[in-house]
């Protein structure tokens, strides 16, 4: 009989992750509070500043999938992706510097270049990778965190900018990041590989033989993926989560902009979308571990309409922002947490990080590289109810289609699987 371990190091694993998660909440903030007053210095339109936004998807759709592939070959893991996050710190140090908008493009590719590395491939194929049990629940805890921290570097950066100015707020920002997550990544991260042992939750090679299938080996190739009906609208349930998942960064702009409030108050309502966003993380894991794929879906359509009609009836009530935000943020994390195991789910587990890193390319290009045009609702509508609506519309419209492309999976997946 084999001795177990006590202690298994894909915990050390998840710990690692909850650091790079934490750390980039410094690159979550790089709009947000700075919108109002990078905009009002360097005398340019919300669209042209949050273009580098854009710019951002499109350095990471670049790399996605060389990311995936050197992740996913298991080699000296830690130096790979320590590497990319002091990338992104350099990134958001530099706007300390910039004269005009035009520096921020720069910024926005080095750090999207970057993120493909730490980011939405990364973390889901490196869970993939450690956890053939709880992955759901693991990368619920994960995203969670990330967006506790958040909540911190949001009512920083308010404070910050209130404290110093903008430019040297964004340097404290990016040393913060630095220290929280660049060195815990370099010295933490490591392969099964590397360390010596097999994924949390696989079983023993004997049981495993005996199977005529193996759930955790099942999966379409890439090949087999694009000639499915369920891949493709899978991945256009994405591309909506990546689209949609923009939106709330504006709530913060929408009270300092167009409602008139002081840099505080909009980061205090931006929080209650951060606190909403962090149960929904742990709240979604649960639900995809325990119900399917298909309650994490109704779970964001359902948050998603109830709180933009909530702060849109909040214009006339401020303090109903507050609550609106909440309920908002119960469903801010579709596209980290619901599409990654979607994709998972239509498309099965052994080449799923091959089959995701293609995907991620499209939903940087199109999904994400399409999100400064929510700036267009306040420059040329001058204001951002058009935005709020269109973000209810479209989480509904990814609940539906993620419906039908999971009763369309059923088709060729394996009776066990």
């Amino acid at each position: 009989m084999k001795e177990k371990r006590r202690f298994h190091y894909a915990w050390v694993i998840m710990i690692a992750l909850i650091f790079l998660k934490i750390g980039a909440g410094a690159t979550s903030c790089m709009t947000g509070n700075f919108i109002t007053p990078v905009v009002n210095e360097l005398g340019c339109k919300v669209n042209e500043f949050t273009l580098f936004l854009s710019i951002d998807a499109v350095g990471m759709s670049v790399f996605y999938v060389p990311a995936a592939k050197i992740i996913n070959s298991k080699r000296k893991l830690g130096i790979t992706i320590g590497i990319a996050t002091l990338l992104e710190v350099i990134g958001i140090a530099m706007m300390y510097t910039y004269k005009s908008v035009w520096g921020f493009y720069v910024s926005g590719f080095l750090v999207g270049s970057a993120g493909a590395f730490t980011g939405y491939v990364a973390i889901p194929v490196i869970i993939n990778m450690w956890f053939k049990k709880k992955a759901g629940t693991v990368l619920g805890i994960i995203i969670a965190l990330g967006n506790a921290s958040t909540v911190a570097f949001g009512l920083l950066s308010a404070r910050f900018i209130t404290l110093y100015g903008w430019r040297m707020a964004y340097l404290l920002v990016a040393i913060l990041g630095f220290i929280l997550m660049v060195p815990e990544v370099f010295f933490l991260l490591k392969t099964p590989e590397e360390v010596g042992c097999r994924p949390y939750g696989e079983e023993d090679e004997e049981e495993s033989a005996d199977k005529n299938i193996n759930d955790n080996q099942w999966g379409l190739t890439r090949k087999e993926a694009f000639t499915k009906a369920s891949f493709w609208l899978a991945w256009l349930t994405c591309l909506c989560y990546s689209y949609g998942t923009a939106i709330p960064g504006y709530i913060a702009t929408c009270t300092t902009m167009e409602l008139l409030e002081s840099t505080e108050f909009g980061a205090r309502v931006h929080t209650c979308v951060s606190i909403g966003a962090i149960l929904c993380s742990i709240i979604l894991g649960r639900l995809n571990d325990r119900f399917g794929v298909k309650a994490g879906c109704l779970w964001g359509a359902v948050f998603s309409l109830i709180g933009y009609n909530v702060i849109i009836m909040g214009f006339t009530n401020h303090m109903l922002l507050f609550v609106g935000a909440f309920l908002v943020g119960l469903a801010n994390s579709m596209y980290a947490v619901q599409a990654p195991l979607l994709a998972k789910e239509i498309v099965g587990t052994k080449h799923y990080p091959d089959i995701w890193s293609v995907m991620m390319v499209g939903n940087s290009l199109i999904g994400g590289g399409l999100l400064f045009t929510v700036g267009y609702f306040y420059d040329y509508g001058h204001t951002y109810k058009g935005a709020f609506i269109l973000g209810s519309v479209f989480y509904v419209f990814a609940m539906l289609v993620a419906f039908l492309a999971i009763r369309l999976s059923k088709k060729y997946k394996p009776v066990n699987s």
